[in-house]
């Protein structure tokens, strides 16, 4: 998917600096799947419970640096780099629609040998999250949702957020976080540095749709839903009532001073959010 060499070769030396801040020993994984070979991070005891991430559009699996220490010392942690997307998975055939990248996560299931895990997605991941509990639920065991990208849909002023923060060469690395995740938080940086990498990717974006109401009705999973009060995607406050109103089984919580981020913008609160979720 790398138009060159050299630019793959940036990508990775970027990719490569973000999963050093992993503070956690890991281990690089790729597994075959029908769309291609997924490469998985996994980290945490061989025999606790499996624990999946899913990360956002463009970022890869590295994204997961300020919570992958707290996270994997209960589980078992598998963070995939999503097929078709930025990370270091090789896509030979893109998935172009939610049921495909479903049969994409079940194939990684299968080679990693799990019946079934909890599963955490951010943004584009928390869609691809939401799908899998919907078209495969005997695969997910407790759903935690981060600023999922499908609750509403997406406002277009987004869109050109993201259009300056790439092409405004000028801006502060301050203003262009500001742009694509609502806030500047420090511990964004590493993210953003990647993120903005010249790379000469082929990169094709998935636009995710938003849920129907019977489609969110559908999730049986007990599910955490998290979302940033400066959300940039959507109204936070109104995807948050609707999630509550329609979803059967969800828990639901609006994280102050985070924006679309907002596992790196609050780490310490989404991580006690999350384990006490899973705990119960």
């Amino acid at each position: 998917m790398f138009k060159t060499e050299a630019g793959q070769k940036r990508y990775f030396a970027a990719y490569d600096a973000t999963l050093a801040l992993w503070p956690v020993p890991v281990t690089a994984m790729q597994v075959p799947t029908r769309f291609g070979t997924t490469h998985i991070n996994i980290c945490g005891s061989a025999d606790a419970p499996p624990l999946v991430l899913l990360p956002g559009a463009a970022v890869s699996s590295t994204m997961w640096y300020p919570n992958i220490a707290a996270l994997s010392g209960a589980y078992r942690v598998y963070a995939l780099d999503i097929i078709g997307d930025m990370g270091k998975s090789v896509c030979t055939q893109r998935p172009t629609k939610a049921l495909e990248y479903v049969q994409w996560l079940g194939d990684v299931f299968d080679a990693l040998r799990l019946e079934h895990a909890h599963v955490v997605g951010i943004s584009l991941g928390g869609f691809l999250a939401l799908k899998l509990a919907q078209l495969a639920p005997e695969r997910v065991r407790n759903l935690v949702l981060l600023s999922p990208a499908s609750l509403l849909s997406i406002r277009p002023s987004f869109y050109l957020r993201v259009a300056a923060a790439i092409l405004w060469p000028r801006l502060s690395p301050e203003k262009r976080q500001r742009l694509f995740l609502g806030m500047a938080s420090p511990n964004a940086a590493p993210m953003i540095t990647q993120l903005m990498t010249p790379t000469d990717f082929r990169y094709r974006m998935f636009f995710a749709k938003a849920e129907t109401d019977a489609e969110l009705r559908r999730v049986k999973a007990p599910t955490l839903l998290l979302l940033g009060e400066h959300e940039v995607i959507y109204p936070a406050e109104t995807a948050l009532k609707r999630a509550m109103k329609l979803m059967p089984n969800v828990e639901a919580a609006l994280v102050a001073d985070a924006g679309h981020a907002v596992n790196i913008d609050q780490p310490e609160k989404v991580n006690q959010y999350i384990l006490a979720f899973l705990d119960q």
